[in-house]
């Protein structure tokens, strides 16, 4: 594959690979990770060289790689925190991208991952089709993507994700400070009920104890 067909007739930006480890480029604490899952290697090395000086919200990205269905699943369950994915449709099966959607969202029970399908055969994986029955967050032929087209879908795609982890997070505290509140009206309320019984107890001893005086 040429680099026309992955960031359409736009030169790459730089003329050497970045060196790195078969798997994970560029981690830094504070970072975005992203998973690319394609079978071509080539893919890979020009998405990383591309992405490696991407920022958004003053985090770069930690940059994944994943080349089959069944690796990028192990690398969803291994890092639960990836904010994008970067999908070829067709890994070791033409249809391994889709597969992977399913289980992600089903089976992994992960809406928060961003899914940008990618796909260098449209034909085989119609897009009206594959927005309608995947929950995927965008798609895009190789033959168009641009670098300016990935850095736009990164970033839409990174504030969406940042918006949905913060909306989870308040709704977390939002169920502790429920349970917090229910919590402290029941000890408030048994706190009540055992001064009142204490002192109905205190009252009832009293007036047997008259009583048996006279």
């Amino acid at each position: 594959m040429n680099d026309d067909l992955l960031f359409a007739n736009e030169e790459a930006q730089e003329k050497h690979i970045i060196a790195s480890s078969d798997h994970v480029i560029a981690a830094s604490p504070g970072s975005w990770k992203v998973l690319i899952a394609d079978d071509e290697e080539e893919v890979h090395a020009m998405t990383k060289m591309v992405l490696k000086k991407f920022e958004f919200d003053g985090r770069k990205l930690e940059l994944l790689s994943a080349y089959s269905g069944s690796e990028t699943i192990a690398m969803m369950k291994e890092h639960s925190d990836i904010a994008i994915l970067l999908l070829d449709v067709v890994m070791e099966r033409d249809n391994s991208g889709l597969e992977v959607v399913k289980k992600i969202r089903e089976e992994l029970s992960n809406p928060f991952v961003r899914i940008i399908l990618r796909t260098g055969q449209p034909g085989q994986a119609p897009e009206e089709d594959v927005i309608r029955h995947y929950d995927i967050n965008d798609y895009k032929s190789k033959t168009e993507l641009t670098v300016q087209k990935l850095y736009t879908s990164m970033i839409a795609s990174l504030r969406a994700f940042k918006d949905m982890k913060t909306i989870e997070f308040n709704r977390i505290g939002l169920e502790h400070i429920v349970k917090s509140t229910r919590v402290l009206f029941v000890e408030k309320t048994i706190g009540k009920f055992s001064q009142s019984a204490l002192q109905s107890t205190i009252e009832l001893l009293g007036n047997r104890s008259r009583s048996d005086r006279l």
